[in-house]
């Protein structure tokens, strides 16, 4: 076993030596042909690794745009993340003049083995037609290019092409098409493999109109069409102001009738960037989660599909924008296929629930339930109105998430935590806000003691403490047994259990538990 160790340790310092060789070499190859001067040698070296085990050509590339990035505009790319080259565009005599340099630049790099044939000849088009107004522009999109196309060599792209042939994600005669096409390399962006899918639509938002009257509408009935079965009448939606983030937004709830029941869904929050018709246009928002209300119609018809919004992680071509998006049908075991490790280097899908048994005639039963054992009592009828609707309008990816649709039920423990100031205040002030009566603690303080925490307060008449090991009560191994054990150290007449696919916690009287228990209520952590 030892003997085995040592050769595989051994067989890593060769690998790293002839790895950094290689890069060296790539390197003294620019300084040779004068892309950079030999004092920049060190700092093109430091630079490089940042990028990690990425081939060597790209590495470097990174590294020269990085420096130049530097050097230009004064920032470190490591700290800012994102950066857009909005720079202004040329005169046609100074584009002129910048494209006889960067002609230079790009024949040097070219001449450094840095660039392959394709990534040369597509650069030199990109300045032909006035692409480039400075050399770090150039060097951006020589290494996105660089990556991108070494992603989708046959070699690479092949092997994953086969495993959405083998899943019936692509059929026999898209298969020979892809593969054809693969091979005599056509394919320039994750975003084409789409065009060989089945139950798989593309959306260009920029072809749909700015008025929401119109759009919404339309979008939905381009996604109904997607799978059989999912046409749809009565559509109609409202717009719901969410002041939730620092940037105020809209939601869009929508309700639609699709084999003679209602279904309804509450989009993600959007920006509210109106046009100057006051419009919010498709193209400025994400509407990509508009397609969970029909897997709301899906699971009531027992399909084994669910639609999923498809993303690309290769990156795209100069006319891959972010306005169009990808939807695609997918059964659990094909959902599968985009998991791998290798696969999800081109395409990843969104994670949607395959469970059938959480259909609409469940939910409805089991919040009739929820009413029936007391859940609601503190609500009026007309807020547990617009509850059940805001319930019915969510995504149903747990029992459990449609709890938070319903005021004062539920207490999400990580808000709590996110308090710099006495989070342990803050949580015992919400646990009580719960309990509706049932539990009123007052004199509530934290103080540190040796770099621990402190929670005091009184109940009953009687003073409590607890002290924590931590200011984050979910590193405090103690802290589930403080939960469990409010109550009974209490005298309340119930207790505060943690719900299982949530970090959020509930109070329940032992009757209302013992109800949830005995009809499959609540999915509730084991004590």
């Amino acid at each position: 076993m030892k003997c085995y160790l040592i050769i595989l340790i051994l067989f890593c310092c060769l690998l790293n030596t002839v790895f950094g060789q290689s890069r060296k070499a790539t390197i003294d190859s620019l300084v040779k042909f004068g892309v950079i001067t030999a004092k920049q040698r060190p700092a093109l070296q430091k630079e490089s690794r940042y990028a990690g085990h990425t081939q060597d050509r790209i590495a470097v590339l990174w590294g020269l745009e990085s420096i130049m990035l530097q050097k230009r505009f004064h920032i470190n790319p490591h700290k800012i993340g994102f950066f857009s080259y909005d720079l202004e565009h040329p005169n046609d005599k100074s584009q002129d003049s910048i494209n006889r340099s960067l002609r230079t630049l790009l024949e040097k790099i070219k001449r450094a083995g840095l660039l392959t044939d394709r990534v040369y000849t597509y650069a030199l088009k990109s300045i032909d037609t006035g692409r480039y107004a400075a050399d770090v522009q150039m060097l951006g999109h020589l290494t996105e290019m660089s990556a991108r196309l070494e992603l989708l060599a046959p070699n690479k792209l092949l092997p994953f092409a086969q495993d959405l042939h083998k899943s019936g994600i692509v059929d026999d005669s898209s298969f020979m098409r892809l593969e054809r096409d693969i091979n005599n390399d056509k394919i320039e962006s994750a975003f084409r493999l789409n065009d060989y899918c089945r139950l798989d639509k593309v959306f260009d938002l920029s072809k749909y109109p700015d008025d929401p009257d119109i759009w919404l509408e339309q979008i939905h009935q381009d996604i109904a069409s997607i799978v059989p079965g999912l046409n749809f009448t009565n559509f109609s939606y409202t717009t719901i102001r969410d002041t939730s983030f620092t940037i105020p937004g809209v939601r869009f709830k929508v309700r639609l009738v699709c084999n003679g029941k209602i279904y309804k869904h509450t989009s993600l929050v959007f920006d509210t960037f109106k046009n100057k018709q006051e419009k919010i246009s498709p193209k400025d928002i994400f509407v990509e989660d508009f397609y969970r209300i029909f897997n709301k119609v899906l699971t009531d018809q027992q399909s084994p599909l669910r639609l999923h919004s498809i993303m690309f992680s290769s990156g795209g071509t100069p006319n891959d924008h972010f306005r169009p998006f990808a939807l695609i049908a997918l059964n659990a075991e094909q959902a599968e296929i985009f998991m791998k490790e290798a696969n999800y280097s081109y395409m990843s899908v969104s994670l949607d629930r395959y469970d059938t048994t959480l259909t609409s005639a469940k939910i409805d039963a089991t919040v009739a339930q929820w009413r029936k054992i007391g859940l609601f009592a503190h609500l009026s009828n007309a807020q547990i109105s617009k509850a059940i609707d805001d319930a019915e309008a969510d995504d149903p990816f747990s029992m459990d998430r449609l709890l938070t649709n319903f005021p004062g039920v539920v207490y999400p423990l990580d808000s709590s935590f996110m308090s710099p100031k006495h989070p342990y205040v803050n949580l015992l002030n919400h646990l009580a806000k719960i309990t509706h009566g049932a539990f009123v603690p007052t004199k509530i303080s934290q103080r540190k003691i040796n770099g621990r925490v402190k929670l005091q307060y009184l109940s009953k008449g009687k003073i409590h403490s607890h002290t924590f090991r931590t200011a984050n009560g979910w590193f405090d191994p103690g802290f589930p047994a403080f939960i469990k054990n409010l109550g009974d150290e209490n005298s309340l007449p119930g207790k505060f259990y943690n719900l299982k696919y949530s970090n959020d916690v509930i109070y329940l009287t032992k009757q209302q538990h013992d109800e949830a228990m005995s009809h499959n209520l609540l999915d509730l952590q084991r004590e």
